[in-house]
């Protein structure tokens, strides 16, 4: 493949993936009202989980995997910011591992709906036993706050902010894309990471507001790459 089918083969994937993640928001939140039911306590979120089993884990499964396509946007978006002259190989393989790093956190986070929460949901609440039904409840808030905190937490913001940290100075220091879109990343980074603030108490941002940033700026780079590619060849 040229170089210009490279770029417009991932151009096309990021744009992609920045429309894929409207999916599970779909399933989920006609099923569960997610992603507002990540803080839903347990009487409440179990009983949804077990009514809507299968749009649960059918939505789960579609983020799933929206999680794992991380692992090519990471080192992707880097290479779309620097195809030029092949740019800075340390800065490259950070963006790499950072999207892997990502995939990873947002995945294991994911897995709890899939595994753990759903087994509690298919027997809450236990009849006539008030005390096995309170171990569950405190058993998927302690499970849905370990998850959450690798997946939403880590994954989404801040290995997903500190990736685009380094595409952003990408961006700016090449020629391959039009600065503004590095200058506007390092201004999207900081409110993708401000959920972050979360792990000290503080709620400066929800995820959704803040995961909507990342998915325009991801939208923007995509279309920029279609363009170009379109305009070279």
């Amino acid at each position: 493949m040229s170089q210009r089918q490279i770029t417009l083969a991932l151009s096309i994937f990021v744009i992609l993936q920045s429309l894929l993640i409207f999916a599970p928001l779909s399933i989920l939140g006609a099923a569960i009202q997610w992603p507002d039911s990540l803080d839903f306590p347990a009487s409440q979120v179990l009983p949804l989980v077990r009514d809507n089993l299968d749009q649960v884990r059918l939505g789960y499964g579609v983020y799933l995997l929206y999680s794992f396509m991380w692992l090519v946007l990471g080192a992707g978006g880097a290479w779309l910011a620097c195809r030029k002259d092949g740019g800075n190989t340390v800065l490259l393989s950070l963006a790499a591992g950072l999207g892997c790093a990502s995939a990873l956190a947002r995945c294991t986070g994911i897995i709890r709906w899939l595994t753990a929460s759903t087994e509690y949901a298919l027997v809450y609440p236990v009849s006539n036993d008030i005390a096995a039904t309170r171990a569950i409840e405190v058993s998927q808030m302690a499970v849905n706050a370990w998850g959450g905190a690798i997946g939403e937490v880590l994954g989404v913001a801040l290995f997903a902010s500190a990736w685009l940290v380094v595409v952003s100075i990408i961006i700016v220091s090449n020629k391959s894309l039009p600065r503004i879109l590095g200058f506007a990343g390092f201004a999207v980074a900081i409110i993708v990471a401000l959920p972050a603030a979360e792990l000290f108490g503080y709620e400066l941002i929800s995820i959704t507001l803040a995961s909507s940033a990342m998915h325009f700026w991801l939208l923007a780079l995509g279309l920029i790459g279609v363009v170009q590619s379109i305009g070279r060849g």
